[in-house]
């Protein structure tokens, strides 16, 4: 014997959807979300701490992620053609932040791998930003 259920078998049915909608929503916006490339990933394994591979790595991703985030930022300014000012402006932003956040790192042995990991990450996750704008601009 089931208890009785404060909803409707409609309203149960309903809220089954909506839930099911919701969750494949959100798998399809974890699936948009950059990472590191397999490439750097196996790349950086066999560096064996060799600081010119290290940076060899950085660099080829760094241009393979640049060419993601101008992807996405052009994607974001179509899709957002009434606040196109105010996407450069944040653009503006998010490259001044990018030099100031990754070029204060100190001279050394290694700033040039840290300064080059720091600007990897920032574009990653800017690309991510403008993929997630993206999707909700397309969602409304």
């Amino acid at each position: 014997m089931r208890g009785k259920s404060q909803f409707g078998q409609g309203e149960e049915m309903r809220f089954a959807w909506l839930l099911t909608v919701v969750l494949a929503g959100t798998a399809v916006h974890t699936q948009a979300a950059q990472d590191y490339s397999k490439e750097y990933s196996q790349c950086m394994k066999f560096t064996y701490g060799d600081r010119s591979k290290t940076e060899k790595c950085i660099a080829t991703e760094f241009k393979a992620q640049t060419k993601i985030l101008k992807k996405s930022y052009k994607n974001y300014l179509k899709l957002t053609s009434t606040n196109t000012a105010v996407a450069k402006s944040q653009y503006a932003l998010f490259e001044s932040k990018l030099n100031r956040q990754c070029g204060r790192i100190r001279a050394g042995q290694y700033s040039k791998i840290q300064q080059g990991q720091c600007a990897l990450a920032m574009v990653i996750e800017q690309s991510n930003y403008y993929q997630a704008r993206s999707f909700v601009a397309k969602g409304s």
